[in-house]
């Protein structure tokens, strides 16, 4: 080989030298990086292995995972409404101005209190034509009574005698029409046997209460025209209430007339009252996949108002599950934690999902089974020795 060639040759030697050495570089970090890799795994799943030192062990409780039987007490958000069969809604019999107004919203009334005073031209004129009824019966009544005696006389054919009956009967028809009109028209018994001994016309009546109760709305003002349609006042007997709340569809089965609830009251320093279901509705309200149930509550003191807020508590159908203590749990990453016992001396970190606690327990929903022991005394403690290695490493 010529000196020319062997000049040639060396750099690509040269060259494919420090390419193959490189090679061996970069293989050779690959494999310190997946050792790290791998150690770190290891180191990763030893810590979730927690040893803690004798003195810590001794104070450790650990018991298996109950199977117990479990009343789901369903939970429902509802308030306080008036019993609507304890409601009156009053307005004006007849057309016409309000001249008086003599309760406000707030007052206490008994039953046939005045409420307001309504001015009528129509009550007026019912009762001119129930007096003009009422003279012309008393003229009939006395045009017959003369008939029978000149018939039997006989002055007068036996044809005029029964017209005389047959006038004082029409008569006698007509008054009573007005006189029902009258009572149409809101007017007592009382009122009417006033207007027939005094022949004086009243075009003011009363609007009256016809419950013993509370006002709780006002329609009214002096001065405005009523209509029969219109509302003037509500008013609503208090001694009772009804509570009610809306139940998700899917506890729908479990509802039934008669089942017995637990009302939690926030505004009374959650004070609880039992009751019962008096009402389950037939149907599901479509807009919020619920269906609506009532308890009634004896409110004789006074202090249960409607449009509080209030907790129905119903107990659900028994069902055999698995629970932990409450105490057995601790929070950590916004998650439910027990510490689960796999050797002597050897625990792990479980994660689990858990239902509502009732009575210091919580229902288990996933993540433990009935052989798992955990740690149901010394939780903190072997958490908080935990913590403190982590930070120390």
């Amino acid at each position: 080989m010529s000196l020319q060639n062997k000049a040639l040759l060396l750099p690509a030697l040269i060259l494919s030298m420090m390419i193959l050495s490189a090679c061996d570089g970069n293989k050779t970090d690959n494999t310190k990086k997946e050792g790290m890799a791998s150690d770190k795994s290891a180191q990763q799943t030893n810590d979730q292995l927690i040893r803690p030192v004798a003195d810590l062990a001794a104070k450790l409780k650990t018991a298996p995972v109950e199977s117990i039987e479990w009343r789901t007490k369903l939970k429902v958000s509802g308030g306080i409404d008036l019993d609507e069969k304890r409601v009156a809604r009053v307005g004006s019999t007849v057309s016409g101005r309000v001249t008086d107004v003599r309760v406000l919203r707030g007052d206490k009334v008994k039953k046939g209190d005045v409420l307001a005073l309504v001015h009528s031209s129509e009550l007026a004129s019912a009762q001119m034509d129930y007096l003009k009824a009422f003279a012309a019966f008393d003229l009939a009544k006395k045009s017959s009574a003369r008939a029978q005696i000149l018939f039997k006389e006989g002055v007068i054919s036996s044809a005029e005698q029964q017209k005389r009956d047959s006038e004082r009967l029409s008569s006698e028809a007509e008054g009573s029409a007005s006189k029902d009109q009258m009572q149409i028209l809101g007017m007592s018994h009382a009122e009417i046997q006033q207007v027939e001994k005094t022949r004086q016309i009243s075009s003011i009546i009363a609007i009256r209460s016809p419950i013993d109760g509370v006002v709780i709305d006002r329609k009214v003002s002096k001065g405005q025209v009523l209509e029969p349609a219109d509302m003037a006042y509500s008013i609503a007997e208090l001694s009772q209430v009804w509570v009610v709340g809306e139940v998700p569809e899917r506890y729908s089965a479990q509802m039934r007339l008669g089942k017995q609830v637990q009302i939690i009251i926030p505004a009374l320093s959650n004070e609880v009252r039992t009751a019962q279901l008096s009402y389950v509705a037939d149907t599901v309200t479509p807009q919020t996949r619920t269906l609506r149930v009532r308890a009634e509550l004896d409110n004789r003191d006074g202090r249960l108002k409607p449009e509080m807020l209030a907790t129905l508590q119903i107990d659900g159908a028994p069902q055999q599950r698995l629970v932990v203590p409450v105490k057995a749990v601790f929070r950590e990453d916004n998650l439910d934690k027990v510490f689960v016992r796999v050797a002597d001396n050897q625990y792990r970190i479980q994660v689990i999902t858990l239902g509502e606690e009732e009575d210091n327990y919580r229902p288990v929903e996933s993540g433990l089974s009935a052989i798992d022991q955990i740690v149901v005394e010394g939780v903190f403690q072997l958490n908080s020795d935990r913590l403190i290695k982590q930070h120390g490493e």
